[in-house]
């Protein structure tokens, strides 16, 4: 599908990479009226610079012209107030219109996305505006931010990543974890500045073929193209303890303080024709520290035992990258990219009872190139290609070298037994062709996730980790708290490993698609799909064929009414963790050794009571059935205009999971005393398994838009639940030989979940940015604390007590911001650099949000919060834009 030229220059770039030459200036209008922003892009989301827009009054007489830039936006200042209309063309696109008022005060930017041009179209449009209401990506179920809502909303460290996470549904996830995507192909991460970001999309077209996630479980990043004429936003954001607030749990409030310095610079490339460039870098510095609230042995000075102390936990984080694109014809524009981050973290995984000792230091180096192509072939037809590549090193460090120490429902200490290095090379692709049609909007293509080639350093556990848990009678009389034993020297379990360090493995992953989206009216469309997906893990498994169908019927074109619904089935994307597994431990390369105070008494150190040499390894193999899990996602829901131009939608989904991951030791020792492994030349033997199954429903209730003059934004509702047998591929049930008896909560299971960012006033001086997410608690598992099955995994249950049968706290965030641009050259209206103030607030009621319960049923604080989430913080900014 790629041209010859392109496979051997390796030319890719981010879509649409043309370059525009600027109008004629307009007209100098009133400072009362009002300009008209907008932007163009294609029905993929792709930005198209290069495309001519008209403003005509009733007449259809021309008032005025525009081009868009290369970021896809164009300003047009009207003459007057009153009604317009506004035309978009571009040669190999269709010509779209809407309508539009211009009164005093800027409205909503017009947002137009051009199909490719066909002779013969089946186009329904609603008076206002050019989208297509049967399109499967006008779903009005999803969540998007806009760089003009990045900056009004009050998003903490200009984080939107983590912000849009709130929106993401968990049981809609995979094993590797939720997606990201980054125009268009998937990344580890953003790899741009917030200030450079155009759009991010939660759900957009959520049964599409091409992607492999649901539309909940991703999210897409459309970033800003480069401009022809010099452009550019500095940031700096500031933190400092002095005014926040104190974490329910510290002893006092810590020196902390955050430094952000973000930006991006855009423009043509001097004495290069058709050229232009986009820059933008990210600087975060960031003191901070943790709370320990841990329970330890009590001295003389410490009679009580509590460990209670902040530890600093600075980090640092540096991130640029520079986009070059060039327009070579009409036809064909192309961009290369260079993507660096390096980033310093200290004491990580200190905290709640984790102690300072158990603390680690990671670093990130990671370079990336990327390399897009967009190739107009025939009026009909849109060719897309990219190519990344990814270098990431990422070593990590003990605070102290020494064996790790756990007590159950107390502390962990000692060291944390973390050291490792990890370097990954990797390849990804990515290839996809539109083709239009008459009532057919075809699109097919071919994806390469993960072509990669790691190398793991595995020094972990060297040292050996020592687990304590309380003793109990035959009668559950709590003998021995786990303090105790710690104190009397009587470990409950050890494990070490030893061995090879070294290892070298790949992960490598293919897939492929094919959708049409088919008009066959103009108020229904059908969008079957196709999608095929392959992994080397579990390998075994390759018939993951994956069907995908939607339909949108408009209902009621004046109210903009539209029925959606659809479903399809989504393969599990597993990560590299499995096959790390696999190359260390099948053939007890590294010799993972573990013993439990079941099979012999335990000392400290173990050297007093057992000969290492002689202990036999644990080992991991795949189940000789395992297959790949895949869920089962349909749903319906209603979409509704509300408000100028804002969208009510209300629907329904289910979701079945199929073959879901678990582990299971299927030489764990038998009953009744547990304590004789039937193979005595192993210990623990993982064996994966794909038995797990998942049920779950939900109810949505989204809106999105602009209600009125005086609020814009979005928000989301749910409530749901999710039922399952597994926690994932990790994970083992409390008996390994009665595995399916552990139906119960999902561990995300929040019965209800609310999120909403707003903007009240935008653009006027007495404005309010909202932030609202509040949430029931996720569930927890009682544990006892002891390794009653000998398995060395403490997760045993008291009787009669189910998986996650009981519900953390309610969460509840209240978020605020002001800000403002103040215009330094108030007459050159919309052209004048602005420089911005802006003061956010977070977690404005100081509500005591838990972040977790102590589990183990013997411990001083069973059942109790031991941790919470930041309590009120405060962030000052200052925007120059120019």
């Amino acid at each position: 599908m790629l041209r010859t030229a392109f496979l051997s220059a390796l030319l890719v770039c981010p879509a649409a990479c043309a370059f525009a030459v600027d109008a004629p200036a307009a007209p100098a209008a009133s400072s009362s009226v009002a300009t008209i922003n907008g932007t163009v892009t294609d029905t993929t989301g792709a930005i198209i610079p290069g495309a001519q827009v008209q403003l005509t009054d009733a007449t259809g007489a021309v008032l005025s012209t525009a081009t868009t830039d290369p970021s896809g936006s164009f300003r047009i200042q009207p003459p007057r107030q009153g009604d317009y209309s506004l035309t978009v063309n571009l040669q190999g696109f269709q010509t779209s219109s809407q309508q539009i008022h211009v009164g005093a005060t800027a409205g909503t930017p017009v947002a137009f996305a051009l199909s490719i041009a066909e002779a013969v179209t089946q186009v329904e449009v609603n008076a206002s505006s050019n989208v297509d209401l049967t399109a499967s990506d006008a779903n009005g179920d999803t969540a998007v931010m806009s760089s003009d809502d990045l900056k009004a909303m009050p998003v903490f460290d200009n984080d939107y990543v983590t912000a849009m996470s709130s929106f993401l549904d968990s049981g809609e996830g995979s094993t590797a974890g939720t997606g990201l995507m980054v125009d268009g192909v998937e990344a580890n991460r953003a790899m741009i500045s917030p200030s450079a970001v155009q759009e991010v999309h939660i759900n957009q077209d959520p049964y599409s073929a091409q992607y492999y996630r649901p539309g909940r479980g991703q999210l897409e990043i459309i970033t800003k193209q480069a401009a022809d004429s010099y452009h550019g936003q500095l940031n700096f954001l500031f933190r400092d303890a002095s005014l926040n607030a104190q974490n329910a749990f510290a002893p006092s409030k810590p020196p902390e303080q955050r430094r952000i310095y973000e930006g991006n610079v855009t423009g043509p490339l001097w004495h290069a024709k058709n050229s232009a460039f986009l820059f933008s870098f990210n600087r975060a510095e960031e003191d901070l520290s943790a709370t320990v609230n841990a329970t330890v042995a009590p001295t003389q000075d410490n009679p009580d035992g509590i460990f209670n102390e902040n530890v600093p936990a600075p980090t640092r984080d540096t991130e640029f990258s520079l986009r070059v694109g060039h327009q070579f014809s009409d036809e064909n524009s192309a961009s290369v990219m260079y993507a660096f981050q390096d980033a310093t973290n200290r004491n990580q995984g200190v905290g709640n009872q984790t102690l300072p000792e158990a603390g680690y230091n990671t670093e990130t180096r990671e370079d990336d190139v990327i390399l897009h192509d967009d190739y107009i072939v025939s009026p009909s037809i849109l060719n897309q290609a990219s190519i990344v590549l990814e270098r990431s090193y990422d070593p990590t460090s003990n605070v102290v070298d020494q064996p790790r120490v756990t007590v159950q429902g107390n502390f962990t200490g000692g060291s944390a037994q973390n050291a490792q290095d990890r370097t990954e090379y990797n390849l990804r692709a990515n290839e996809m062709v539109s083709w239009t049609k008459g009532p057919h909007n075809l699109k097919f293509g071919i994806n390469l996730p993960h072509m990669s080639r790691r190398v793991l350093e595995d020094h972990t556990n060297n040292a050996g980790s020592y687990t304590y848990g309380p003793t109990y009678a035959a009668d559950g009389t709590l003998l021995a708290t786990a303090i105790q034993n710690y104190q009397a020297g009587i470990p409950s379990g050890f494990s070490i490993q030893q061995g090879q360090t070294r290892f070298v493995y790949h992960q490598q992953e293919v897939g492929g698609f094919i959708q049409d989206q088919i008009k066959l009216s103009p108020i229904f469309s059908l969008t079957p799909g196709l999608r095929y997906d392959w992994q080397n893990f579990p390998g075994n498994d390759t018939n993951n064929f994956s069907p995908r169908l939607s339909f949108a019927l408009v209902l009621d074109k004046e109210h903009e009414m539209v029925v959606r619904g659809g479903g399809g089935i989504y393969y599990d994307r597993t990560g590299s963790g499995p096959i790390s597994d696999l190359a260390r431990y099948e053939y007890a390369n590294l010799r993972l050794l573990q013993l439990s105070s079941n099979q012999q008494p335990l000392c400290n150190p173990i050297e007093d009571c057992a000969d290492l040499n002689t202990l036999p390894p644990s080992l991991v193999e795949r189940a000789p059935n395992l297959k790949t899990p895949y869920q089962i996602n349909y749903g319906i829901s209603i979409d509704r205009k509300v408000g100028e131009k804002g969208t009510l939608s209300i629907g329904g989904r289910i979701n079945r999971g199929v073959n879901l991951y678990r582990s299971v030791d299927i030489n764990a020792p038998t009953a009744p005393d547990y304590s004789v492994r039937p193979d005595a030349d192993v210990a623990q033997l993982r064996q994966i398994q794909s038995e797990g199954n998942q049920n779950g429903s939900a109810l949505d209730v989204n809106y999105r838009g602009r209600l009125n003059k005086r609020f814009t934004g979005f928000a989301w509702y749910t409530w749901s639940h999710y039922g399952n047998n597994t926690s994932g591929i990790y994970w083992f049930p409390q008996n390994q030989y009665a595995p399916n008896a552990e139906w119960g909560p999902a561990d995300w299971d929040q019965r209800q979940h609310f999120g909403l960012y707003g903007m009240i006033n935008p653009d006027h001086l007495l404005n309010l940015g909202i932030g609202v997410f509040t949430n029931t608690g996720k569930p927890w598992t009682v544990t006892t604390g002891e390794d009653s099955y000998g398995t060395n995994l403490f997760n045993a249950r008291p009787d009669d007590v189910p998986r996650n049968s009981e519900i953390g706290p309610d969460y509840t965030d209240l978020d605020l911001r002001w800000g403002y641009d103040f215009k330094l050259h108030p007459k050159e209206v919309d052209k004048s650099p602005t420089l911005g103030v802006s003061a956010s607030a977070f977690n404005v009621l100081n509500h005591e949000n838990g972040s977790f319960v102590d589990t183990v049923e013997g411990s001083e604080d069973f059942g109790q919060v031991t941790s919470a989430y930041p309590a009120r913080r405060m962030q000052l900014a200052m925007r120059f834009n120019f």
